[in-house]
């Protein structure tokens, strides 16, 4: 199976923490997706990241990784996420099917905290993401509203 990582999944602690098996296959894109810093319906005090599709993603990419992984792990889960399926156009030249996550009712425009939006940019450095790609990513979420409380623990 394959999963996309994007977020802060792109940063190897977070995605060794909940995908320990996961071999990193080629860097890629989804196209017409565009990622998102949303509060879910139930919590809006602090954001998340998501993957649009809709319209206002027409033309953008979401950029990320491609993981391998075995099948059992796709029994990852979180509380207001989804699995999503999207094709995504890899380095490589090749296409591949992949699974992510993804908020199941996205909300308003809000920042991750602090702890959270730590291994966002960590991840697109490491992974040595063009420049436009990071500035991307970092205008989505200059342009969202802060969090209540961005120096909250992790839960």
């Amino acid at each position: 199976m394959y999963y996309f990582g994007y977020c802060t999944f792109l940063n190897e602690p977070e995605l060794r923490h909940y995908l320990p098996r996961a071999e990193a296959v080629t860097k890629g894109y989804a196209a017409n997706s565009k990622v998102e810093f949303r509060g879910q319906v139930t919590r809006t005090d602090r954001g998340w990241c998501h993957i649009n599709n809709g319209p206002e993603a027409k033309g953008a990419r979401a950029y990320g990784v491609v993981f391998a992984h075995p099948a059992a792990d796709f029994e990852v889960d979180f509380a207001g996420f989804e699995r999503y399926f999207l094709t995504v156009y890899g380095e490589d030249g090749k296409t591949y099917d992949c699974w992510t996550l993804r908020l199941t009712e996205p909300k308003d425009h809000v920042r991750p905290p602090n702890f959270y939006w730590h291994h966002i940019p960590a991840g697109l450095e490491a992974w040595e993401f063009p420049t436009e790609v990071k500035e991307a990513v970092l205008a989505e979420y200059e342009a969202a509203r802060p969090c209540v409380d961005p120096d909250q623990a992790p839960n």
